[in-house]
């Protein structure tokens, strides 16, 4: 006789954990099957229209991040003897296609001149100094290795 009402016990323990378990999952409301498919297929509805909405998000910043800048290169230098410090400096902005500009400042005694170069796939337009040309192989260098 204590058997069985042991196994009783553990019997009604066992169903009040599975009602618990099945009301944490899906909720106390759900009365019978049916409505728990509707509120599957609601469910699965409203996640279907969001991913939707996340995909057409995705496209557009996938087809900007191609032309943001993904590349920088930059190093400060002292071109001339006498001047002091490395107050001049190269900077190199390139993006996914390797288009971009090179943009250098050189300090001098008098003032400070500014060049903006352009590059197209990688290439330089215009000729490039030994210190825009180191940059540009840096940033190239690091970039292919970077690329996904």
């Amino acid at each position: 006789m204590a058997v069985v009402f042991a196994l009783n016990m553990a019997l009604c323990w066992l169903v009040f954990d599975l009602r618990k378990k099945w009301n944490s999952v899906f909720g106390k409301k759900i009365g019978n099957q049916d409505d728990l498919l509707k509120n599957v297929v609601s469910g699965l509805t409203q996640i279907g229209t969001r991913l939707e909405t996340v995909e057409s998000k995705t496209k557009f910043l996938e087809s900007i991040s191609k032309i943001s800048v993904q590349k920088i290169g930059f190093k400060r230098y002292n071109p001339f003897t006498e001047t002091g410090g490395d107050q001049s400096f190269t900077l190199v902005l390139l993006d996914q296609n390797l288009n971009g500009v090179i943009i250098s400042s050189l300090y001098l005694r008098e003032g400070v001149r500014v060049y903006g170069k352009l590059v197209e796939s990688g290439k330089p337009k215009q000729q490039l100094s030994e210190e825009e040309k180191g940059v540009l192989e840096e940033t190239l260098r690091k970039g292919i290795a970077n690329r996904v």
